[in-house]
């Protein structure tokens, strides 16, 4: 196994895994996605359009092309899907050698960083995974059921199933 198939997995994980989340969170009524919640963020939608956003950011950051924040106007959340898929999509077309190359971008604050492709897409990957986490426990906590399984050996194990 390396690197490139290793980051194409996850990357199709993320966009899997918030698939999943969202599909849940249609049957419900809309209004619940902006009840106030003790958390990060102040509702679901906020914290599921915080992932998004990230997603945007890490994505131009790796481009070389400035960002939005956040990524867009509008606040369904079908956009989140729409920016993983572009993630997902850029990931699929990196070879070893872009995965290893560093590339320089200034973080929220304006400090400069450099890091190798690999690792920030780790990172990203990793902060969405943190965040839906976190609207799990928030959807528990408003007392919503049926919630889906999200991990990544579930993930996996559906692959290895087809």
């Amino acid at each position: 196994m390396d690197i490139v198939h290793l980051l194409r997995e996850y990357a199709a994980y993320d966009q899997w895994a918030n698939g999943r989340l969202l599909e849940r969170l249609e049957r419900e009524d809309p209004a619940l996605l902006d009840a106030p919640v003790k958390s990060s963020f102040p509702t679901l939608r906020d914290t599921l359009l915080h992932v998004r956003d990230a997603e945007h950011v890490w994505l131009c950051r790796l481009q070389g092309l400035q960002h939005n924040w956040p990524a867009e106007a509008d606040r369904s959340l079908a956009t989140l899907l729409k920016h993983g898929a572009l993630l997902q999509t850029y990931v699929m077309g990196l070879d070893q050698a872009e995965l290893e190359r560093e590339r320089t971008y200034h973080d929220l604050k304006g400090n400069a960083h450099h890091q190798a492709a690999w690792r920030m897409l780790m990172h990203c990957f990793n902060h969405s995974s943190y965040h839906r986490g976190q609207v799990v426990t928030i959807m528990r906590g408003l007392g919503l059921e049926g919630i889906p399984a999200m991990d990544l050996v579930v993930y996996q194990r559906t692959l290895a199933r087809s």
